[in-house]
Formats: structure tokens, sequence, C-alpha cells
């Protein structure tokens, strides 16, 4: 890819005003946009991952990482006591409990620029406690079902995400644990899902929607997307109002700044609109540039690190991507690999205005 194309928004940078030093908590793939502007800047940055995982890690930035065991990796003081500088920002692109509650009592600790309240972390970690606040907030969410429904289990907190830990039941049938999420099965319409900038006064930027298409029910699940549109907008208006209050409301119960976050909501079929989830870091994808660089003239990344965001962005590119391996193993929830990701690239032509907190008051 074309560095200009690439960086589209790069004049924007005034080297005076980024980060001196970052520390980044981990090497997925999605963190290669992110230390290629730490390269071309000249940012200091260390960077950590769990020794032996290897789920969606990046062999190219193996050169550039720490790996340590887990009673280090998440040990606080383990960084406190051997980073050899004082973090402008702390980065943490994974959204389970353990990993955020070190970035937590590290950002507690140095005071960074990418802060977030004990509220925002306690919302990151559970999918029960983004299911009360957005019950609290009046945002449609899924409920869980009937004892004779088919329901999702989830789990509330912990490791496993993507899908890849859920199972179906009969919820009549299926005994709770302590740790479970559940809500009802649905066979969806599509899914809307966006990524979106929080800036240093806190307030939330939507650049733009992308569409999810499920399977039909019989060579998939229609419980599962498996097909993705970037960018898709055309929308229904009360839909992307029930999106933007959930954005706004949101200000009122955490308090975060600084942090690029995503969030998912699913279209039942013949019915409404729901929450899913929120995603407390970017979405795969972000380092090949689905959601910006490679659809429209703007980079994600080089507004993180400027605070500043584009009124109105030119769209020149629209992306059809679909994992095939959802479709040959009729998978049943969750997202494909990269392996199997076939990405169709056609021209396009549209401005859209972004979207922000602020401004919409």
């Amino acid at each position: 890819m074309d560095y200009e194309i690439k960086w589209w928004n790069s004049e924007l940078v005034n080297k005076e005003t980024l980060p001196k030093n970052i520390l980044i908590l981990n090497a997925r793939l999605k963190t290669e946009l992110l230390i290629e502007f730490c390269l071309i800047h000249g940012i200091n940055f260390k960077m950590f991952e769990l020794d032996g995982y290897r789920v969606n890690i990046s062999p190219k930035l193996a050169k550039y990482t720490t790996y340590l065991p887990r009673e280090q990796l998440y040990d606080p003081q383990y960084y406190i006591q051997n980073l050899d500088f004082v973090p402008d920002m702390i980065i943490n692109w994974r959204d389970e409990e353990v990993p955020n509650v070190l970035e937590y009592e590290l950002s507690q600790y140095w005071k960074p620029k990418t802060q977030f309240d004990k509220r925002a972390l306690k919302f990151f970690s559970s999918k029960r406690e983004q299911d009360r606040v957005c019950k609290l907030m009046g945002v449609p969410t899924l409920d869980e079902g009937k004892p004779g429904d088919k329901i999702i289990v989830k789990l509330d907190s912990g490791e496993g995400g993507g899908g890849d830990g859920y199972k179906s039941a009969i919820k009549g049938e299926y005994q709770p644990k302590k740790n479970d999420f559940i809500q009802r099965y649905i066979n969806y319409e599509y899914s809307i899902i966006q990524m979106v900038l929080c800036d240093n006064d806190g307030e939330y930027h939507i650049y733009n929607h992308t569409i999810g298409v499920p399977g039909n029910g019989v060579q998939m699940g229609q419980n599962i997307p498996f097909m993705y549109q970037f960018p898709h907008n055309k929308f229904p208006k009360e839909e992307m109002d029930i999106i933007k209050n959930f954005y706004k409301k949101l200000k009122e119960h955490i308090t975060v700044k600084n942090r690029i976050v995503a969030t998912e909501w699913s279209k039942e079929k013949n019915g409404k609109l729901h929450f899913q989830e929120f995603n407390s870091r970017p979405f795969g994808q972000l380092e090949i540039g689905s959601y910006c660089w490679d659809i429209g003239k703007f980079n994600t990344v080089v507004d993180f690190f400027t605070q500043k965001v584009q009124p109105e962005i030119e769209y020149y590119q629209q992306i059809t991507s679909v994992y095939l391996d959802n479709i040959r193993t009729n998978k049943p929830f969750g997202w494909g690999h990269y392996k199997d990701l076939a990405l169709v690239k056609l021209p396009y032509s549209e401005k859209i205005k972004t979207w922000n907190t602020k401004d919409s008051i």
C-alpha cells in the first residue's frame, strides 16, 4: 500500500504534540499500524506479550516485543520496577478482565493521557454490566428468553471472546453457572458495527458504519454474520438514533479518554435493533485499513494521536469481506480467520459526515 494512501492525514501530525513514550501491553495483529506510526515519528515504546500465546499475534512485531510469563505480564509491579521511562500513553488492545485491570492499575499509578475510571473498568470487562448500564440508559438489549427459547450462553467476564467460548442451549434445560451471561438466540437480519474514537475530552467520534450479513439458516446459521461491507451508510434513521443515543448517554455513566473502541448491534429478523457488545479496543482488520485508510481519506491511528478528526470524510473505495472458513465449517458463532478472508474492493464515492457527541448536544 502506497504511503500517501495509508497515511492520508499524516500532514496533520505535529511532532511536538505527540507522546514521547508509550507502553503497549500486547502485540496483536491490529497493533501493527500503531507500531508503524511510532517508528515513522520516532516515538519511544516498549511492547509486551504473553510468552507462548499465538492467537492473533503478529510475527512482524516479534523483534519489538518482550515476551513474559503470565505471572509477570499481568503484574503491575513488574512494569513499575522495570520500565525505564514514564509512559505518556498506555495502550491495551485486549478487552478481557485481567489485562483491563493491569491497564487500570498502571494508569492510576502513572496518570497517562489514556485514562478511564473504575466504572469504565467494570463496563469494559463484563457483559452483564454492559447490559445493566444499557438498560439504565434506555438502550434496547436482548432479553434472556423464556423457558422454551433457544439461548446463547457467553462468559460474563474472563478470557474467551469472539464467539469461540459461546454455546447454545434451551433455557429451561440449562443450569446457569456463576460466570454465565445469557441472551435469547435470534435470527439476524443484519448487524451494524462501528469503530469509534474517544478523544482527550471524553467525546466519542463515529466515522462510519459497517453492515454484517448473516447466513440464511441453511448454508450457515442466522446468528452469525459472515460477510461485511465497509462502509455501509444506508440504515434507518431510528437505528442510527439508537446508536447515537447510546454514546451520548454513555458519557454520563463512564469516563474514558484517548481510546479507540468498537460496538456491535444486532437487528433481529422482523424485529428491532439491539445492543450486542461494547469492545474497549479496536476491531480486527484495523491494521489492513478496512475501517479507515483503505476506504476513505483518513487514518484512525493518526486521529488518535493528533486529536484532529475531519468533520466530513471522502470515501473512495468500498470493501466487501467474506470469511470463507465460516461458510465451509458452518460455524455457529464468532469471527473467521484471516487466512480464509476474501476481500473484494470496488470504486466508491461518497462524503460522510463524522458524528460526535459534543456537537450533537
